[in-house]
């Protein structure tokens, strides 16, 4: 994924999400840094999935309406879980050509 200190966005838009949720090690952390002095639609991204954090963490959920509590049809929930899978093994074949 880094070879030579650069990152395309596409990775960029993972190691950022990834960041949020746990420490990555120096070198990937200065890669992104590195990569957010060039890139200022990167920069754009990583504020929004800032502000997104921000607003989701002050929702007060207790409030929602029954309507978002409804559970998803069965066949859609498969379809779902049928989608992530392939996701996951998809980024597996990714990660393992890298």
């Amino acid at each position: 994924m880094i070879n030579n200190w650069t990152l395309n966005c596409k990775d960029m838009a993972r190691l950022i999400s990834r960041s949020m949720d746990e420490t990555l090690p120096l070198r990937i952390r200065l890669g992104i840094k590195f990569h957010l002095m060039m890139c200022r639609l990167c920069v754009d991204y990583k504020d929004q999935l800032e502000f997104i954090r921000m607003a989701v963490s002050k929702c007060d959920c207790s409030q929602a309406p029954d309507s978002f509590l409804t559970p998803l049809p069965e066949d859609a929930e498969k379809k779902i879980k049928a989608h992530l899978c392939q996701l996951e093994c998809d980024l597996k074949k990714e990660s393992g050509r890298q």
